[in-house]
């Protein structure tokens, strides 16, 4: 029996994509401790983990990814839970031994792999990417990367070194850890110049299990009915503008429009909608992907992901982080319509649906995706690495 560690960051897509890992590892009699937040508690329990909770400093903030000072402070953000991070793993790690620790590439994973000398592998819900890449195009392209710590940073880390004994190389870290194994949920066709990517990235493809929890949607109403999914994530803030587009793009859609508004969204000031619309702060988005025809999303790679698994052809509004890289990619494979920021009209959603509903390149585009998917060796092909990786590390 091995007794693992999982430091993730509290986020949908970095969380989700990890419960078919935790499962598989628990069904086999594995013990996992996860450190996570109250909103994913429940989740990752029901995949057999022990989870030990931080503040969640993510689904507080408010993240514009067009402001400078706005980024500055969710690294901030990244920094802050990182203390709190390391500090349960050290309180965790006095009252027992763990053989590994597998973490996340956002957040505290190789700080926590370093203070506690343990065999360390990197968790990538999304594509991989270099640290040079990632820090100039750290939220959006063309962006400046990190400039020099401000007092609270310069503070922060120098408390992290002196408690903890441990320091991220360069701020970049805490955006693109990896390990001596790195485990991604997509697969090497979907990842752009795949074949580049040598035999330590272990691309196993999405997992979707079961979520567990209550939640009270009427999808008897998408029943034989043309289905219209829009997400744009649950990080992004201000986002009932885009809703309002929305509303009045598709306000004569023949069929069903869902809006997964989100919890930040202030409903309120979203415009009165169409007897068609079923707008919610939360949608359970397997659930209702089984029955969509065509899917507006931000992009994020656990959407694209889910989209893909069910063939829903995809049109993509990229904002930040792998966004675009996303988006670009879908579009290369012709699976995904892409709109940029400055494009977002009435006009353009409507042409857009348009197209992807009318074409069915984006149809076997997707499939083609999702195919690549199925090829992959999953969580058994991870556990088998995963095996191999310490038993070396052991010799």
């Amino acid at each position: 029996m091995l007794r693992i560690l999982f430091v993730n960051f509290p986020a949908e897509g970095h969380v989700n994509p990890t419960i078919g890992l935790t499962q598989a590892f628990t069904a086999r009699g594995d013990e996992v401790h996860y450190i996570t937040t109250e909103k994913y508690q429940e989740r990752v329990e029901a995949a057999g983990a022990i989870v030990h909770l931080h503040p969640d400093l993510v689904r507080t903030a408010s993240i514009d990814t067009s402001n400078r000072e706005s980024i500055n402070e969710f690294m901030k953000i990244h920094i802050r839970t990182s203390l709190d991070i390391l500090e349960i793993a050290r309180q965790l790690a006095d009252t027992m031994t763990f053989d590994l620790v597998l973490y996340d590439r956002f957040g505290a994973g190789e700080l926590v792999r370093d203070m506690l000398n343990i065999p360390g592998i990197s968790s990538s819900p999304s594509f991989l990417i270099s640290n040079t890449h990632m820090a100039t195009n750290l939220f959006r392209q063309n962006a400046e990367s990190p400039g020099a710590p401000d007092p609270f940073v310069a503070e922060s880390l120098s408390l992290m070194k002196e408690k903890y004994g441990v320091a991220p190389k360069e701020m970049v870290q805490f955006m693109n850890n990896s390990g001596a194994l790195n485990i991604v949920y997509t697969s090497r066709y979907f990842q752009p110049n795949g074949d580049q990517f040598e035999e330590q990235n272990l691309f196993i493809g999405p997992s979707f299990p079961e979520r567990k929890g209550s939640h009270a949607f009427p999808l008897e109403q998408l029943t034989d009915q043309k289905v219209l999914y829009i997400s744009m994530g649950t990080v992004l803030s201000h986002i009932e503008e885009f809703f309002n587009t929305c509303i009045e793009a598709f306000a004569d859609f023949e069929g069903i429009v869902v809006i997964a508004a989100g919890e930040k969204a202030d409903l309120t000031r979203i415009k009165p909608a169409p007897a068609n619309f079923i707008i919610s702060s939360y949608v359970p988005q397997l659930d209702v992907l089984r029955y969509t025809d065509v899917f507006i999303t931000h992009g994020g790679m656990n959407s694209v992901n889910e989209g893909i698994h069910f063939e829903v052809p995809l049109v993509v509004l990229p904002q930040d982080k792998d966004q675009p890289m996303v988006a670009q990619r879908l579009t290369e494979l012709q699976a995904g319509y892409r709109i940029t920021k400055d494009q977002i009209s009435a006009a353009s959603l409507q042409t857009a649906v348009q197209e992807v509903l009318s074409n069915p390149v984006y149809q076997q585009g997707v499939q083609k995706i999702n195919q690549s998917f199925q090829q992959c060796g999953g969580t058994d092909e991870a556990l088998r690495h995963i095996d191999a990786y310490l038993q070396q590390v052991k010799a």
